[in-house]
């Protein structure tokens, strides 16, 4: 998959806005498509809506990555909360969409700040969630299909899928940073 990560026009007048809707279409697809593909390997909920439950998992997931990959190279706190909020709105919209459920886009909201809150206590080792991380995905994950002591889910989600989202979204966001001003290439500018 591909994603536009520069602008052809000058760097001022790009908008943490703009990068964040960008960063949202791309967690978008990974998100799906590790679904998708965990769907296809094996059973991962018995309920209805559980798929798209473990999708918004996934989203969080790369919502708070962006987040902390912004602020470990350096975005500032103001532009770093308009880029998150900006796609953490957009997500929304999608859930909404097609939950069909016209509180499930607000119910989506509510729990990134839980989520967010929740990440921002892990440790990270340079640009790399790390196992607690990729853990407490795999915790939420298998919370949020109904499947809490599902160790295949919790497994694929931690040491795979997890893993794959960060190797995939890592490049973009870094590309996407780059039209805020903030190096694309850069590695641990806080710590």
């Amino acid at each position: 998959m591909r994603t536009k990560t520069h602008w052809f026009r000058p760097r001022e007048e790009q908008q943490p806005e703009e990068v964040g809707a960008a960063a949202s279409i791309r967690a978008w697809r990974i998100a799906t498509s590790a679904v998708r593909t965990l769907s296809e390997d094996g059973p991962i909920t018995d309920r209805t809506g559980g798929h798209l439950a473990l999708v918004e998992e996934l989203l969080l997931f790369a919502v708070q990555y962006t987040d902390r990959l912004a602020w470990l190279r350096g975005l500032e706190d103001e532009s770093r909360r308009r880029l998150v909020e900006a796609m953490v709105k957009r997500l929304a919209d999608g859930i909404r969409d097609n939950s069909g459920a016209p509180d499930a886009g607000q119910a989506f909201l509510a729990r990134a700040g839980e989520r967010l809150n929740e990440y921002a206590r892990i440790d990270y080792a340079g640009e790399d969630p790390g196992f607690p991380a990729y853990n407490l995905l795999g915790q939420r994950g298998c919370d949020a299909s109904d499947r809490p002591r599902d160790l295949w889910l919790h497994g694929r989600l931690t040491e795979v899928e997890g893993p794959e989202m960060i190797a995939d979204l890592r490049p973009v966001i870094g590309g996407l940073l780059g039209n805020l001003g903030v190096g694309a290439g850069e590695h641990l500018v806080r710590g």
